[in-house]
């Protein structure tokens, strides 16, 4: 017994029960009552593998909505390298073959946008050759 007529026990449990509480009551605040809403990040602050999942969903929904000036906003929206991103991701996704489907979508919107590589060409659409 100390001073005020508590055991050490009596006074280690109430700390505990008052980390329990607070700890309780912050996770509420944080969690429900108040959480963190983040909105409106911009993307070249992203890290790769985001703005990677950024590219292959525009391209994706370039491939379903044919809509080439929100293709190119959302390209940009990467920053001033953008295009350059969106090939480096393209030859990566050639270089694997994983998904012959996601390539095809890379290069046209790749060549929509007015980009090219060498490693584009097999993806691409023939051109048809006029017969005389």
């Amino acid at each position: 017994m100390n001073k005020n007529g508590r055991s050490p026990l009596h006074n280690i449990l109430l700390l505990l029960l008052g980390l329990l509480v607070g700890s309780g009551l912050g996770l509420y605040i944080g969690w429900v009552a108040w959480p963190t809403e983040f909105t409106n990040a911009d993307p070249t602050l992203l890290d790769e593998s985001y703005r990677r999942d950024i590219v292959l969903m525009t391209a994706s929904v370039y491939a379903a909505d044919g809509n080439l000036i929100i293709a190119r906003q959302r390209i940009a929206s990467l920053g001033e390298n953008g295009e350059e991103f969106l090939l480096a991701v393209l030859v990566d996704e050639i270089l694997r073959a994983e998904n012959e489907t996601t390539i095809r979508q890379l290069v046209n919107l790749a060549a929509d946008l007015g980009l090219s590589s060498p490693a584009m060409a097999p993806y691409l659409a023939p051109t048809p050759e006029r017969v005389p």
